[in-house]
């Protein structure tokens, strides 16, 4: 069976990433069909991710917690946005019965970003995770965070927690945040990067990522990635941006494989640990795995 990915690319420049085969029809429709009982929302689906063929035939998931109302209003985002996120009481049990269920071994769990909120959901994340590692201490997770305001406070209740990786997501270059991410700023999540970096333990790798195709420039780019390394970052991701429909940012350009692979080795030189870059690369990627080798 091959899972459709359910995405419009633009066609003809660049290639669709490979389906993955699953050798059971029947597990597949099994996770699909607890997955969407659970009505636990994922960014796979509200973001509209090319890589689900991939990724679903292998329980790779990642969770959207703290509702599925975003409070920011980034252009490229195809997830809801309102003054007011909704509930999201029930999550830690859903999302504890999925993973229980659906016999999950890793798992993604990021967020909607929550500015009406008192701590932001910081403490659901902490929540949720202790939760999950008290039944499941075998889980591998991933968490991608919103900025909390950079409140060191609430930074510091994400780095407690046991977790394998935590990342924060800059997205784009400075000076196109006044027009992509009008209601978020690049010192302050540079700073949350620099403080997660600076504070993590060591068995805590830290990551972000960033998009190519919203008006930057490869110089941009670099300059971006020599900012990033000095926050002392581990790990990143490197992928092009595509549209997720109307309404949202057009992407001003394809860039090629030679272009990716020339700043991952620049971001390699810099002294970043673990740097994935390519086309359909994802912030959720694994950097170790390559989400089952998907490299482009």
């Amino acid at each position: 069976m091959q899972l459709s990915q359910g995405v419009g690319i633009l066609s003809g420049r660049i290639a669709m990433p490979r389906q993955a085969i699953l050798s059971s029809e029947s597990d597949l429709d099994e996770f699909l069909r607890r997955l969407s009982s659970s009505h636990i929302s994922t960014i796979c689906i509200e973001g509209r991710c090319p890589n689900r063929g991939l990724c679903f035939p292998h329980r790779h998931i990642s969770v959207l917690i703290l509702g599925d109302v975003c409070t920011r209003n980034c252009r490229f985002c195809s997830v809801k946005k309102g003054a007011k996120g909704g509930d999201f009481s029930w999550e830690e049990e859903a999302i504890c019965s999925l993973v229980r269920e659906a016999d999950i071994r890793s798992l993604v769990i990021t967020s909607v970003t929550r500015d009406d909120l008192p701590d932001y959901g910081a403490g659901h994340f902490t929540r949720i995770v202790r939760s999950l590692k008290d039944e499941f201490p075998y889980l591998k997770i991933e968490l991608l965070i919103p900025d909390f305001m950079a409140q060191t406070r609430l930074l510091d209740l994400i780095l407690e927690l046991p977790v394998e990786i935590i990342g924060h997501n800059i997205e784009t270059v400075k000076r196109l945040y006044p027009v992509i991410r009008p209601n978020s700023d690049f010192d302050r999540s540079l700073s949350v990067i620099s403080y997660l970096s600076k504070h993590s333990p060591t068995s805590v790798r830290i990551k972000t990522s960033f998009m190519l195709g919203l008006g930057e420039k490869l110089e941009d780019a670099r300059q971006l990635i020599q900012t990033l390394a000095q926050t002392g970052v581990e790990e990143l991701c490197i992928g092009q941006y595509l549209s997720p429909g109307e309404g949202h940012f057009k992407v001003s350009q394809i860039y090629d494989k030679i272009d990716f692979e020339e700043l991952a080795g620049y971001a390699r030189s810099l002294g970043v640990k673990r740097v994935m870059a390519g086309p359909f690369v994802r912030s959720s990627f694994s950097i170790e795995e390559g989400r089952n080798g998907v490299k482009e």
